[in-house]
């Protein structure tokens, strides 16, 4: 038997000099695998909601404190600290912040873009309450 292939990459069989209808060609086509790459959908947390979930924690006696909320998160002290500390913002901003709802697409407003705002006044915190009302229309 002998088997050769040909310039279309077909295996041929039988006897390539004597074409006398022993002579067959076959073809094999293997599927290929197609797969598609599942897009990760990431979903951001609206940082005052966060906070309110780690206080909540706390407050209702699920972890000692801080450093307990923590070990249970796997995440550090000051991390935990700095995302409380967001509570200290004045109640109309942390209003509008919830306004946004918890789940949010992009990542539009972060608990670092928030923290310099903590330590400031009123008047300097109703500035971030400007910019929240006309650029995320809250």
């Amino acid at each position: 038997k002998a088997l050769q292939q040909n310039a279309k990459g077909l295996e041929m069989s039988g006897s390539p000099d004597c074409n006398i209808g022993r002579t067959f060609i076959s073809t094999f086509h293997f599927p290929k695998k197609v797969t598609k790459a599942n897009p990760i959908t990431r979903i951001y947390r609206n940082p005052i909601y966060l906070a309110k979930e780690y206080k909540r924690m706390i407050d209702s006696g699920q972890v000692k404190n801080q450093s307990g909320l923590a070990r249970k998160l796997g995440i550090s002290r000051v991390r935990i600290h700095q995302i409380l500390s967001l509570l200290k913002l004045n109640p109309l901003v942390v209003q509008e912040l919830e306004r946004l709802g918890d789940l949010l697409k992009s990542k539009i407003i972060t608990e670092r873009m928030l923290r310099p705002y903590v330590n400031k006044s009123f008047r300097e915190q109703k500035e971030l309450l400007y910019i929240l009302k006309t650029l995320f229309k809250v």
